[in-house]
């Protein structure tokens, strides 16, 4: 049973000057929050502080925007696991995995309610069948455009 209603997978390019810029490299559906290209077709996001949204106290919070458009702020449920992380857009849930050069975003269309439960299973492992067979979809797709 497919969970996952869009999965989004963006890289920081080498040939990209800035330092919070990371560009689509694959995703399973058009989510039009996300999917905002520029004048040359590019679809891209940026991940990092934002002084300009202040949540309880906190001088600047992560974010990762969307072109122009604020997509999400960043929360990280459980400091052990510093990869994962979740958010929302409107009534839908964001749940992100992140390191240094990449960022996969799952979203869940109007599950924004199940915010908590749906980063349990992410955390727990129960979402990795799912994930693995997009980034195999991915493995398949750069071996056919290198050839």
């Amino acid at each position: 049973m497919k969970t996952i209603d869009c999965y989004y997978r963006f890289e920081k390019l080498d040939s990209t000057k800035s330092k919070t810029r990371f560009d689509l490299v694959y995703n399973s559906d058009i989510y039009e929050p996300v999917h905002n290209p520029n004048a040359q077709g590019k679809v891209f996001i940026y991940y990092g502080y934002n002084s300009n949204i202040r949540m309880r106290n906190r001088k600047e919070v992560l974010t990762i925007t969307s072109r122009n458009r604020h997509l999400t702020t960043v929360f990280f449920p459980d400091i052990s696991r510093p990869d994962l992380a979740q958010g929302d857009y409107g009534t839908d849930a964001i749940l992100m995995i992140i390191s240094d050069r990449v960022i996969e975003l799952l979203i869940f269309k109007d599950k924004k309610n199940s915010l908590p439960v749906l980063f349990n299973l992410l955390f727990d492992g129960e979402l990795n069948a799912e994930i693995e067979a997009y980034r195999k979809q991915i493995e398949t797709l750069k071996l056919v455009v290198n050839n």
